[in-house]
């Protein structure tokens, strides 16, 4: 117990559990956005683009203010594009895995409509896993890097 209470004191640690808490909320923008779109027939490519972006907006505002408050040299708009890049990776990455998913559990590398909605969800869980651990690391060491001699 006191092993666990000091690994939670860590700062390092205390700022990827404030993350995982935003990318929570962000992959249920993503995810929510991506079922309403795929309820509506929308492919699942744009789908995924839409959801992204306002999940990837939702993150910058709260990570930025809670998670990274006070790190990252820049304005605003230029530490969001940074977010952005590593984010678009992310989405890269996700889409990516979400394909090699698909066609793992469909045996078609061209599938003639969206996918079931099972291997959907198997899919963008499978995804989200990866992708946070790739968005965490980036961000905390390029978006949101400390910079002393800039934030003293």
């Amino acid at each position: 117990m006191a092993q666990f209470e000091s690994l939670i004191k860590r700062p390092g640690m205390r700022q990827f559990i404030k993350f995982v808490i935003i990318g929570f909320s962000s992959a249920v923008i993503d995810v929510g956005v991506n079922l309403l779109l795929l309820h509506f027939e929308i492919p699942w490519l744009l789908a995924a683009v839409v959801g992204f972006a306002l999940g990837v907006t939702n993150g910058f505002i709260w990570n930025s203010r809670w998670t990274f408050k006070g790190l990252g040299s820049g304005r605003q708009h230029e530490l969001y594009a940074k977010f952005v890049a590593v984010n678009l990776v992310g989405l890269l990455l996700n889409v990516t895995i979400m394909k090699l998913v698909f066609v793992a559990m469909s045996g078609q590398i061209f599938l003639q409509s969206n996918p079931p909605p099972m291997h959907w969800k198997l899919a963008k869980a499978i995804a989200i896993v990866i992708v946070a651990g790739w968005n965490f690391t980036a961000n905390k060491l390029w978006t949101f890097r400390h910079n002393p001699a800039v934030n003293s």
